[in-house]
Order: C-alpha cells, then structure tokens, then sequence
C-alpha cells in the first residue's frame, strides 16, 4: 500500500477523532465542570502517559525540564481551563472553529521570539482569519456569557500556540512521545486540586456522558496523539498540518447528529473565513 495513503488516512482519522472529541466535551460539560473534566481527563490518561515516561525516560537538564513544565501549563493545565471555560458557553461548533486560530498566533509569537520575517502572504491570511472572528462576534453574540466564551477559547488557542513554539526546541533533542507524556503529566498535577468535586459529579453521568469521556481519554487524548506523531512522520508536519481544518467540520456535523446542535449561516461564513485565512497562514 502507497506509504503517502497510509498517511493521509492516519491524519484523517486524527481530524475525526478530535473533531468528534470536541462535541465528546460538550456531552460532557452537561455535567461535569469545566474544571473537573480537565483534571479527570488527564488523571485517567496519565495511565497511558505514566508507563510510557518511564519507558523513553531519557533526563532532561534542568533548562529543559523547566520548559518541559511550561510545556505541562500551557498545552495542558491553561488550555483545559481555557477551553471547557469557553466551550460551556457556546457551541461545540463555533468552539472547533475559533481554536483553529492557533496557527495564526503560533505565527504572531515566532515572528516575536525568533524574529521571524514578516510574509505579506501570511499577513493577509491573518487579516482574512480576523475578519472571520470579527463577523463572529457581530452575529454570533446573544449575550455577554458568549462573548466571554469565545475570549476563553481564543486564550486556550493562544496557550496552544505557546505550547507548539515552546516544544519545537524541545523536540529537538528529545523524542515527541516523551516529551508529550512527560509534559502532560506535569500539567496533570497542576490539575489536581481542581478534582474536589468530581465524586459528586461522576455519578450524575449518564451512559452517552460515560461514553463520551472514555472517547475523550482513550482516543482524543492518547491514541490521536500518537497517530498525529505517525502522520507527520510519514508525511511531514506541514503536508499533515492541512488535514487539520477537517476537525470543524467533523465537529460541527458530530454537534448536529449527538446533540443537535444547529448549524447556522454566520457559523458557515465566519468559519470559512478563519479556516481559509488560517490556511494561508500556515501554507
């Protein structure tokens, strides 16, 4: 079998699986608090995380241990909070859309921190991506809980963004898998006390809720990620970072079928706009 088909199926399924993983959130915010779900969803992966850490162990200096912890903030512990903060108040769709910004302030902070050159291409992508996000907040916003979702969510893509530029020094010296364990369980203990409140709310869950978290630990936080390592592998980052803007749709299509979710003209428009101008961006 052609090795490229292999991959292109491989990134597919990773934009399924966290397509579908962010309606798994919603699902599961209907009882768990944004907090809890954070805190329980990477307590429960690090059962994956946990043996492979001690399997690649490979002791980083202190240097890289603390950017490894940072790593733990940004990708997991901020990003949690930011993101089931900000997905409560809105829709899983609009929420897929507006965390696919990252690529956009990923460009913003190596253009600030490497001093990377300034392309007119990549400029005009992030002007068409914000014209997205304005008309957004122009038609999508009935209320002041939704403005304040969508600022969550743009700050989860933000912590995101620091997270990927943060971790490309890393990788350098050290393998993706491990350093992806060793980051997530740094941000799983910062996660901890926020796990006061998840006996009560456990038992609350019905099954498709149960279902939907297991989807979440097993498959979007784990398995996705290790594909994600095998896409780029064989296809390379930038041939597989395109199948990246499959994840909204999946998102949106998943949100209509399992919670019916309504897929609105402004959510069309205003995601073909950023995902368009996202994809200049990241050319």
């Amino acid at each position: 079998m052609n090795k490229d088909f292999i991959g292109y199926a491989i990134m597919v399924t990773v934009a399924l699986i966290w397509g579908v993983g962010y309606t798994a959130i919603k699902i599961c915010l209907e009882v768990l608090d944004p907090f809890t779900l954070g805190s329980l969803r990477f307590l429960f992966s690090a059962i994956f995380f946990l043996p492979l850490t001690f399997i690649l162990w490979n002791k980083p200096t202190r240097k890289d241990l603390i950017l490894i912890i940072i790593l733990g903030l940004s990708g997991v512990s901020f990003y949690q909070i930011f993101y089931n903060l900000g997905a409560n108040g809105i829709s899983a769709g609009l929420s897929s859309i507006l965390i696919s910004t990252e690529p956009i302030f990923i460009y913003f902070i190596s253009v600030g921190i490497k001093k990377d050159k300034i392309s007119f291409s990549k400029i005009l992508g992030i002007i068409i991506s914000f014209v997205g996000i304005i008309f957004l907040f122009w038609y999508g916003i009935n209320n002041s809980l939704e403005f304040i979702s969508i600022i969550l969510i743009l700050m989860a893509s933000i912590s995101w963004s620091i997270y990927t530029v943060i971790s490309k020094k890393v990788l350098e010296k050290y393998d993706a898998l491990f350093v992806t364990s060793l980051s997530s369980l740094f941000g799983t203990l910062f996660l901890m006390p926020f796990l006061v409140n998840a006996p009560g709310e456990i038992i609350k869950m019905n099954s498709l809720q149960i279902f939907s978290f297991s989807f979440l630990v097993i498959f979007a936080t784990f398995l996705a990620f290790y594909l994600n390592f095998k896409g780029v592998q064989i296809l390379s980052a930038t041939r597989a970072s395109v199948f990246y803007y499959l994840s909204p749709v999946f998102t949106i299509i998943s949100a209509y079928f399992l919670i019916n979710e309504l897929i609105t003209i402004n959510m069309i428009i205003g995601g073909i706009l950023i995902i368009g101008g996202v994809a200049i961006v990241n050319k």
